[in-house]
């Protein structure tokens, strides 16, 4: 098991960091701690290639929690072959360098965000994410869906920044996936399917759904719950198979 590697890049001629501009983004998927730095990533420019971001550690300091994951060959559309020094956190990669001695890091698309319950869980509040909002023009509650096909039952995954994950069994276009989801989401939500409806969204793996008569807040809890459930039934058959 490889230990966690804390990377420091700084300017040596860069003035003193006041911590009141100090951003702390976290991995969308996994919560945990990827960095910190002085500049927000959605002012810093964008490689063509894949667009991450381009942190240049002459110009701002960048702190990484992140572990060493060694060297990742890259095939480009053109054929080219590109050399990735990857930082990541689990098995998950956050970013990387093309040149070791290069100040230029890499912060891949997608996988952080700002958004963090951590803090909240201390002041004895959760936090709702961004991908459960209650809608400007209607006032429902919508939630932003990302599908993953061909699982064995059809179940939530988990809740990121950005997406609630869902396992289906059908295929992303099928009307028996719609079903499923209705299906999955009442029993969840404890909501009548009249309180349902849901629209696809930017690609067929995602779809966006509205729930009447719940708050965001509301929302979020009772899938928390189902999924602490969820871990608590799957813990559960493993001691059995073990017993």
């Amino acid at each position: 098991m490889p230990k966690r590697t804390t990377l420091t890049f700084t300017s040596e001629d860069g003035p003193r960091v006041d911590s009141s501009k100090l951003y702390v983004y976290h991995c969308k998927y996994s919560g945990r701690h990827a960095f910190t730095t002085d500049c927000d990533l959605k002012k810093l420019p964008r490689r063509r290639t894949d667009g991450a971001f381009v942190l240049d550690t002459n110009e701002v300091t960048v702190k990484l929690y992140c572990t060493d994951a060694g060297v990742k060959y890259i095939k480009r559309p053109n054929g080219n072959i590109e050399r990735q020094y990857r930082y990541n956190l689990g098995q998950l990669p956050v970013a990387y360098k093309s040149d070791l001695n290069s100040p230029l890091l890499y912060v891949m698309d997608g996988a952080v965000t700002t958004f963090s319950n951590q803090n909240a869980r201390r002041a004895g509040k959760l936090l709702v994410p961004p991908c459960i909002s209650r809608s400007e023009k209607t006032g429902l509650v919508e939630l932003r869906l990302e599908l993953d096909e061909r699982s064995h039952h059809c179940t939530l995954s988990r809740v990121t920044a950005d997406v609630v994950r869902v396992h289906v069994t059908g295929l992303m276009n099928g009307e028996a996936v719609h079903e499923e989801l209705f299906d999955l989401f009442s029993r969840v939500l404890n909501v009548r399917l009249s309180q349902l409806d849901m629209r696809r969204a930017k690609s067929s793996r995602n779809r966006i759904m509205t729930v009447e008569s719940l708050t965001p807040e509301q929302v979020y809890e009772r899938l928390r719950e189902a999924l602490k459930k969820q871990a608590a039934n799957r813990s559960e058959k493993r001691q059995r198979r073990h017993n």
